[in-house]
């Protein structure tokens, strides 16, 4: 199944957005630092925000009353809600007592910084306007392991914290089968209490992709045909998939 996800408030996409560029960074080949160079850049500008670590905390905090309010409900399985509850409350332990920024370590690394005034120009990244990433190219790739290996424990805290409340809202979808009439779907939200993610799935041999919008009153649909050249142009029939909301 093809897989797409938007999200409905701008704490969500950051958390996409974060999820993504560790995925880059997983996909890295073992001790290649100019191919970890980009998202690791990225990565420290997220961690920029001053405020990250506190949105981090009040999205945990927010899930957690979400979780106790279910949990008055007779019929709500206990057991999956209680093991939730544990690691939010342990990931809220970690981030209450980790006092130091995210990414202080990237911003001692010469070799991040003197990277990042290129990452605009084409080739921006060859050895000969970077003597220094000329160096690392020719160690040996155990060294620059050793040191990518630094840059991702760094970061392992923030990545945990992402993982875990995006798996959360993931696991709360409510999914249900729908018809796009026209290649078109789309329906009202309870304002009251907006899902902050919207998932769907269709069949990975189906030769479309989704245009999606929405806030936290509606959200629309509309299938786009992909074509070799071109942009995508709009579906006319009718696209059955899955819809799942979150209920987080």
């Amino acid at each position: 199944m093809a897989v797409y996800e938007h999200p409905l408030h701008e704490r969500a996409r950051l958390l996409l957005r974060m999820e993504s560029v560790f995925a880059q960074v997983q996909r890295i080949h073992e001790g290649d630092l100019r191919q970890a160079l980009r998202p690791y850049n990225e990565l420290l500008d997220f961690c920029s925000r001053p405020e990250l670590r506190l949105d981090l905390i009040l999205e945990l905090e927010r899930l957690g009353q979400s979780l106790s309010i279910w949990s008055q409900s007779p019929e709500v399985d206990e057991r999956p809600l209680q093991a939730w509850q544990f690691r939010i409350n342990q990931q809220l332990k970690l981030l209450r007592e980790h006092r130091e920024a995210f990414g202080e370590l990237l911003r001692h690394q010469e070799i991040i910084q003197l990277a990042r005034g290129r990452m605009g120009v084409a080739g921006g990244l060859a050895d000969c306007d970077l003597p220094l990433l000329a160096f690392w190219s020719q160690q040996a790739p155990e060294r620059a392991k050793i040191l990518l290996g630094g840059w991702e424990k760094g970061l392992e805290l923030l990545q945990q914290s992402v993982d875990l409340i995006l798996a959360l809202l993931r696991d709360s979808c409510a999914w249900s089968l729908v018809d796009a009439q026209e290649g078109r779907y789309g329906s009202a939200l309870d304002p009251r209490r907006p899902p902050s993610l919207i998932r769907l799935e269709i069949a990975d041999d189906m030769d479309c992709y989704p245009k999606i919008s929405g806030g936290i009153h509606r959200f629309h649909i509309q299938w786009l045909q992909w074509l070799d050249q071109g942009a995508g142009r709009a579906i006319e029939s009718t696209i059955t998939f899955r819809l799942g909301l979150s209920a987080l």
